[in-house]
């Protein structure tokens, strides 16, 4: 198992924009993935902060891999080459147990990333891309994840990026609170939402595509408006919030200002990947931009509060990854070991594997394994 990754460790966020794969061209591209030579499986997640591939095949498809991902960005591989990090075996393994846990987030923790991890799964499952080595590998991870979060206390504080953009909205120093919120039926908006409810003092304006019907929450303190018109709203708003998956900016710089009559300070916030608003919004007067690398510096101190969180997360890790590697070992050996159970006495030896497999740790029941192997 191999896996190629651009995140936001490695990349800021306009260069991860150019790697970012929409959702609605992610089947094309896993398509371009499983031509390459070397590849068998595939599985392809892209989200505001990461881009990566894991695939399973051939040994060293890595540079195959970094020359996709850089025909996409639209750009060469060496560019690539700077921003990526590569991942072989048990650290491709363990790198993946990592970023569905939110030990790798931007927010550690954070709850969004196992339903982006699963969809990524299913999307290639259900394609046809993966096989018996990433469907294990990607249904331990997932498994383990539920289990660090139940067990553990990482993503008890419910901090996201959603409610790290919600708590920016608390802090302001007004009493009463407009905020006009765009793409609030997207899942991401859809917790901004939820968020800013949980305060009386706030009313949101809610934008939705006049194609969808207008969405009613039943809540009175929302007030839901065509799409279309989201810039005849901008005046009385003290706070705008853009979160959708748009190709397309959602705020252009020269109408929001030809839209502002009232001198006040605004706060703009944008959580998308790609980008909603226009960046020259921020050189407008009485206007302050938050993007996403804001956002990372805002996680920081919620990091610092969960390294025990994170201590307690990484035992849990070690051991599922400790049992799927040896789950992997096995399967290998059978495959390559055709009657090995007569060979090696029947279902005698078999109990005996399994004792093995359940009492060692995945380094050592591979090595009885070698040594099986050399036995004639």
């Amino acid at each position: 198992m191999e896996c190629i990754s651009i995140n936001h460790k490695t990349a800021k966020s306009s260069d991860r924009q150019r790697c970012f794969v929409p959702k609605e061209e992610m089947k094309d591209f896993l398509k371009e993935i499983m031509n390459l030579d070397k590849v068998e499986q595939c599985v392809l997640l892209s989200t505001c902060n990461r881009t990566e591939i894991y695939v399973q095949g051939e040994e060293n498809c890595f540079k195959e891999l970094q020359e996709l991902m850089a025909k996409t960005a639209g750009n060469d591989g060496q560019w690539i080459k700077s921003l990526s990090r590569r991942y072989q075996g048990r650290k491709a393994i363990l790198h993946l147990f990592r970023v569905v846990c939110g030990m790798e987030s931007m927010v550690i923790g954070e709850d969004e990333i196992l339903g982006q991890v699963r969809d990524a799964y299913m999307c290639s499952m259900e394609a046809g891309y993966t096989g018996c080595e990433l469907n294990s590998v990607f249904q331990a991870a997932l498994a383990c994840a539920k289990r660090v979060k139940s067990d553990t206390m990482i993503s008890k504080s419910s901090v996201s990026v959603a409610t790290l953009a919600a708590n920016e909205v608390f802090h302001l120093s007004i009493p009463q609170k407009t905020v006009l919120l765009i793409g609030s039926s997207g899942q991401m908006g859809g917790i901004i939402l939820k968020n800013l409810l949980s305060q009386e003092n706030i009313r949101v304006i809610a934008t939705v595509r006049s194609h969808n019907g207008i969405y009613q929450s039943g809540n009175p303190r929302v007030e839901n408006v065509d799409y279309q018109n989201r810039y005849d709203y901008l005046n009385e708003a003290d706070v705008v919030i853009s979160a959708t998956s748009s190709p397309h900016y959602t705020l252009m710089a020269e109408k929001v200002k030809s839209s502002i009559i009232t001198p006040k300070e605004r706060l703009f916030l944008d959580i998308s990947m790609p980008p909603d608003i226009d960046e020259n919004i921020a050189g407008i007067e009485c206007c302050r931009l938050i993007s996403l690398d804001d956002i990372n510096r805002l996680a920081e101190e919620n990091n610092r509060r969960k390294e025990q969180a994170l201590m307690d997360a990484e035992e849990i890790l070690e051991e599922d990854l400790d049992m799927i590697c040896k789950v992997l070992a096995f399967h290998r050996f059978t495959e390559a070991e055709a009657g090995w159970k007569e060979r090696y006495g029947g279902w005698t030896a078999e109990k005996l594997i399994y004792l093995l497999r359940d009492e060692l740790d995945s380094d050592s029941f591979e090595a009885v394994l070698r040594v099986l192997r050399c036995v004639d």
